[in-house]
């Protein structure tokens, strides 16, 4: 039986004392892995390695990240849960401000489009069915995010003596965007909630990273003269990012 179906992932609670804390952690071993990695989420520490690593170069890893892991943990523990109700007089934010939804029934199809003022009107089949709602803000927020998205790369990306990249939207739940080598740049369509400072400060982040794939004295020096605000937009993702990835 076990040749017909090999285990190639194992998930197993742990815990380690860090400093004066007890953490629990998720170990999550695949075969498929190659290298460890830590990441930190609204459920708390969570360990991928590869099948064989040791528990000892396990433990090595989260102790060598000890004020990295700490950080982020309280990080998320500050903020709590969204607790988004998707109903009539609820408030959602984009570009920075909030506005009011006004839902409205429609047997024919559903719509959404910001009125004047600060009003996203909805107009749907079934205006209570909170996931409906929320389906629909949400692919309000992504056909906003790709046009405004690509307009600021099409901005900024001369600035830096770039051909314009591929733009792709994102859903990722721990970063607010990535390139790779194929000159392809990837927001998470969530930043459209942020003011247009820091969209920008993201966008410029990214195209930043075409130049220097790292984060030294010359990458940040190239992202302040583009974008002078910088340190000003990631006090924001760090003031509202929990809230943004939370939808």
């Amino acid at each position: 039986m076990s040749d017909l179906f090999p285990v190639t992932a194992v998930c197993e609670p742990k815990s380690i004392r860090l400093r004066d804390r007890d953490v629990a952690y998720l170990l999550k071993r695949s075969q498929q892995r190659r290298s460890i990695m830590l990441s930190v989420d609204e459920h708390g520490l969570t360990v991928s390695a590869p099948w064989r690593s040791s528990e000892q170069r396990i433990v090595g890893v989260i102790r060598d990240a000890e004020a990295w892991v700490l950080k982020k943990l309280d990080v998320w523990s500050a903020f709590p849960a969204r607790n988004q109700s998707w109903i009539h007089g609820d408030k959602v934010r984009y570009l920075g401000r909030d506005l009011s939804l006004h839902l409205t029934a429609d047997s024919i199809a559903t719509l959404a489009m910001l009125q004047e003022g600060d009003g996203l009107h909805i107009s749907l089949a079934d205006p209570a069915h909170k996931e409906s709602v929320k389906a629909a803000v949400v692919k309000w927020y992504r056909r906003h995010a790709q046009s405004n998205f690509a307009a600021r790369i099409g901005e900024f990306a001369p600035g830096l003596d770039l051909p314009t990249p591929r733009l792709f939207l994102s859903s990722a739940r721990t970063r607010w965007g990535s390139c790779n080598a194929k000159r392809e740049v990837r927001l998470n369509w969530r930043l459209i909630q942020a003011t247009q400072s820091t969209i920008d400060y993201v966008v410029v982040h990214e195209l930043a990273h075409l130049i220097e794939m790292n984060h030294s004295r010359r990458f940040w020096k190239l992202v302040a003269s583009v974008c002078p605000h910088y340190r000003q937009a990631c006090a924001e993702l760090n003031r509202m990012g929990l809230y943004y990835m939370d939808i």
